[in-house]
């Protein structure tokens, strides 16, 4: 599969993940709140440094695609989203990790980048199935997903340890290309509000 360099929407850029956009990321991923129901303990410098270069390591081995989210009306980066799971013989893949800096929560920010990937996956990738995975605590992760489309399949119990060995269970969503038209309908009208 062929990923764009730099995907271009009404509010945001997704860049794809380059060293240059990591004191910008950093910036922002100092807030305790992004990481709570993540499996991701960011709280020093050290654990961010530890964070992306495991992240950059993934998209350098082509195990996933990074995008880096960008406002465009402020100009400056917002948070991460991309693909993982890439399945290209089932031609399927996920969704994710998204972290989002707590200012543009509830913003059209999110629901864009979910349209401009669901958009490349089903109208440039011909991907058929198109996962998102949340922790079964994260409500509001739960409620974006439902938002843009998602349709819920079921729980995955004990699925992901966390960080003090106990272990999360994680709800898992899909949208698949027959769905396609409908969800780019109401994408569509979520950002046009």
């Amino acid at each position: 599969m062929q990923f764009e360099h730099l995907i271009s929407g009404r509010f945001i850029d997704l860049e794809r993940l380059h060293e240059d956009h990591f004191p910008e990321l950093e910036s922002i991923a100092m807030n305790e709140k992004i990481w709570q129901n993540l499996p991701y303990n960011i709280k020093d410098k050290a654990s961010f440094d530890v964070f992306v270069k495991d992240l950059q390591a993934r998209n350098l081995s082509n195990q996933q695609v990074t995008y880096v989210i960008r406002n465009k009306i402020t100009g400056l980066v917002c948070g991460s989203t991309g693909f993982l799971k890439i399945d290209t013989g089932n031609q399927q893949l996920e969704i994710g990790p998204t972290w989002l800096s707590p200012i543009v929560w509830g913003t059209k920010i999110n629901i864009e980048s979910k349209y401009l990937l669901l958009t490349c996956c089903f109208e440039r990738l011909n991907i058929m199935r198109v996962e998102f995975r949340t922790r079964e605590s994260n409500i509001r992760s739960q409620k974006a997903i439902e938002k843009i489309g998602g349709v819920k399949e079921g729980l995955l119990r004990c699925h992901r340890k966390n960080d003090d060995g106990t272990f999360r269970n994680t709800i898992m969503y899909s949208i698949i290309q027959p769905e396609w038209p409908s969800t780019k309908k109401l994408l569509e009208v979520l950002i046009s509000k």
